[in-house]
């Protein structure tokens, strides 16, 4: 290029710079975006006007810083999502194969080591014809068992077949069991009955769980709370309940569904345990606990089967225990769990 080349592309760009359109911003935000363009170049930052020292630049100089203020605010407004860099992809990536953990409100429960060889109605010395189950226990682990470490969960089906229709917990044996030891042990459940007779008429299961908490690793069944909140529990003595060596009271408590969905309450369990301590649940092995389905079973009882988004319904439960217990001076425990609580095997 000869010189009054340069010379005509000198005054090219001068005329091209005193004509050009003023950038569109406040001078401190031109002057931030500078900042930011020289510090990621590695050159020295950018001094306002008002204090950079005076001197000559050449009109090349003011055309490129012009047009660089200009591609940054462009920068600027390309959506975020456009910018990741090689980093953030991979971030992303390594996110979305993690597996998702849905979170359950709830209770895990581990089987124990008693396997139940059988199960069947039978007959106890004292007791009515067929009014109580009968089952051969043995201990499969190496330690002694006793009654503290487990809990079972006893229900029936109809003998034809079906799912699960009455179901209580029972406790283990007394006497315990050693390693390896096998038992016949029997007892007398409350139901269900044939008609107005004590004797048993459907097909009993059994399973043992241990008397605590498993973890999501350890546990084979999980009892899921139900969407129902639980209010206003009351506890109220039974006219003429109680006899020689048993006792009854009725709990009495309000049902709030505070799901978006109508729940149907024959499909929940509901669990209710008399404590010593408001902190225990009903694992803890000083507790008296009970089973039952969500459907009225006492005579002159109603309440609606579905539970309609933000509706109530005033639920009650007969319990029954042995003479010795206090239902009146513990802490009475409802909560309502989603059906089945039962395993399928």
């Amino acid at each position: 290029m000869t010189r009054r080349e340069d010379g005509e592309l000198d005054a090219k760009l001068r005329r091209i710079y005193r004509e050009r359109e003023p950038v569109p911003f406040r001078e401190e935000l031109k002057a931030q975006v500078l900042r930011d363009m020289y510090a990621r170049s590695g050159e020295a930052a950018y001094v306002p006007a008002a204090r950079r020292r005076r001197g000559w630049i050449s009109a090349a100089g003011l055309w490129a810083a012009g047009v660089a203020v200009a591609f940054v605010c462009l920068v600027v407004a390309v959506p975020k999502a456009a910018w990741h860099t090689a980093s953030d992809q991979e971030m992303a990536k390594h996110a979305q194969h993690q597996p998702v953990q849905r979170v359950v409100r709830g209770y895990g429960l581990e089987y124990a080591p008693i396997e139940v060889l059988d199960v069947r109605v039978g007959t106890l010395p004292g007791e009515p014809a067929n009014s109580c189950v009968l089952a051969e226990l043995r201990n499969t682990s190496s330690q002694t068992i006793a009654e503290p470490d487990v809990m079972g969960v006893l229900w029936f089906t109809p003998k034809g077949g079906g799912e699960e229709n009455w179901l209580t917990f029972v406790n283990a044996p007394a006497q315990g069991l050693k390693p390896g030891q096998t038992i016949t042990w029997g007892f007398h459940p409350s139901g269900p009955h044939a008609g107005t007779s004590q004797a048993l008429s459907e097909t009993p299961h059994l399973r043992f769980f241990y008397s605590q908490s498993a973890s999501a690793d350890t546990a084979n069944l999980v009892w899921s709370e139900a969407p129902v909140e639980v209010e206003d529990v009351q506890v109220l003595p039974v006219p003429g309940g109680s006899g020689p060596t048993w006792q009854s009271a009725d709990v009495y408590a309000t049902l709030v569904n505070r799901s978006s969905r109508a729940v149907n309450l024959a499909n929940e369990r509901a669990v209710i345990w008399f404590s010593q301590q408001p902190s225990d649940t009903f694992f803890n092995p000083s507790v008296v606990r009970f089973l039952f389905h969500v459907t009225p079973e006492l005579p002159g009882v109603t309440w609606p089967t579905t539970l309609r988004p933000g509706a109530r319904a005033r639920v009650e439960f007969r319990v029954l225990s042995a003479k010795e217990t206090d239902f009146f001076s513990r802490i009475c425990h409802v909560v309502v769990l989603d059906a089945p609580l039962v395993p399928k095997d």
